[in-house]
């Protein structure tokens, strides 16, 4: 479980994606001045949501998809 976020930490919420019909998840980007997200972590963050998709997503899926 996360940790709980301090008062003084400014979130932004990024990404909301349905993982079924009743659950969703969410990612959040947090710092304590409130910034942006830097180019270098939005690279990051689009690696990390493409090997989570590669990891997930069922063989038979990507076999539809061809």
């Amino acid at each position: 479980m996360a940790d709980p976020l301090s008062e003084n930490q400014k979130t932004q919420l990024l990404i909301r994606s349905p993982l079924s019909t009743d659950g969703f998840v969410s990612i959040y980007f947090s710092s304590p001045e409130g910034r942006l997200m830097t180019e270098e972590e939005w690279w990051n963050l689009r690696q990390l949501v493409e090997l989570t998709n590669k990891v997930c997503i069922k063989p038979q899926a990507h076999a539809q998809s061809a």
